[in-house]
């Protein structure tokens, strides 16, 4: 997930690196002098493990897959023999991957309309897709753009599946439907590497500090656990000390007051659109499921 590779997007990790999140061709990009570090702990190492597993499997996708179409093919097809193994079934397991391949061409058709070339999703089983770019939005605004696009796209594909499964009352288009809400629903989330954590970068930091609350009522209430949900949590405190280092960048103090506005009634829209959906969604699946 380098913010520095020209050639691919996934919104850049400012928690790991010694300079800044804003990305180079922008002018408000700086490098700050590196400080001494008296051993990072546990948090930094897995920090560190994370940006090493990364460029792996970043830079083994490069070197593997030299025809993008081909590659989101056969990762497509690798990706659902996975989630059939793990999810019980194949019928969920190419739901699942029909509306991941929805929301990140969200991000690439944003990307595109601003003048960027993306490849299409590359998926990664157990961790999504990763999208191939020439370049980087240079604004907070921009960016946020990028990062909203896939969550918008998703949520249409999962209120289509929703209509369709009304009207034919087919179950696999209410699981696609499920899948859908509830996938872009947890994408929101203002923490590391999700969506919502992009979008409302430009709005405030102490949105990082609402993810991360989120996610313990998620876990301590709800008993919602998994290993990803956890080291999404601990990474995300990383991000959330970058983002208030950050905050008084021009990169960020720049954004007009009227573009924060929208993209934070953007995100609070759509969040409560698919908490909505993903509890109808949900509890018309579990009647079904009796």
């Amino acid at each position: 997930m380098s913010q520095n590779d020209p050639t691919q997007y996934l919104p850049p990790p400012p928690q790991y690196q010694g300079g800044s999140d804003i990305p180079p061709q922008s002018p408000y990009h700086y490098s700050p002098a590196p400080q001494q570090r008296s051993g990072g702990g546990l948090l930094g190492w897995l920090g560190s493990a994370a940006l090493a597993v990364w460029a792996v499997v970043k830079y083994g996708l490069l070197f593997a897959f030299k025809i993008p179409a081909l590659a989101t093919f056969l990762s497509a097809l690798l990706s659902i023999g996975v989630y059939s193994q793990i999810l019980g079934g194949w019928t969920i397991a190419i739901t699942l991957v029909v509306m991941i391949f929805v929301h990140e061409m969200g991000h690439v058709i944003e990307i595109r309309r601003q003048g960027m070339a993306a490849t299409a999703p590359i998926f990664i089983p157990l961790l999504g897709a990763a999208i191939f770019q020439q370049g980087h939005p240079t604004t907070a605004v921009k960016q946020a753009q990028i990062g909203i696009a896939g969550p918008i796209a998703g949520t249409i594909g999962a209120t289509v599946a929703w209509i369709l499964f009304t009207s034919t009352q087919n179950p696999v288009f209410l699981l696609a439907a499920t899948i859908g809400f509830f996938l872009n629903l947890l994408n929101m989330l203002p923490v590391w590497q999700l969506d919502g954590a992009w979008v409302l970068a430009p709005v405030s930091p102490w949105f990082q500090v609402l993810g991360l609350a989120a996610i313990a009522v998620l876990v301590l209430f709800f008993h919602f656990v998994s290993f990803l949900l956890i080291l999404v949590a601990v990474l995300g405190i990383s991000s959330a000390r970058a983002a208030f280092r950050n905050a008084g960048n021009p990169y960020y103090t720049s954004v007009p007051a009227n573009a924060k506005l929208a993209l934070g009634a953007a995100w609070l829209g759509l969040v409560l659109y698919l908490g909505f959906m993903s509890l109808q969604a949900e509890g018309l699946f579990a009647s079904l499921a009796r």
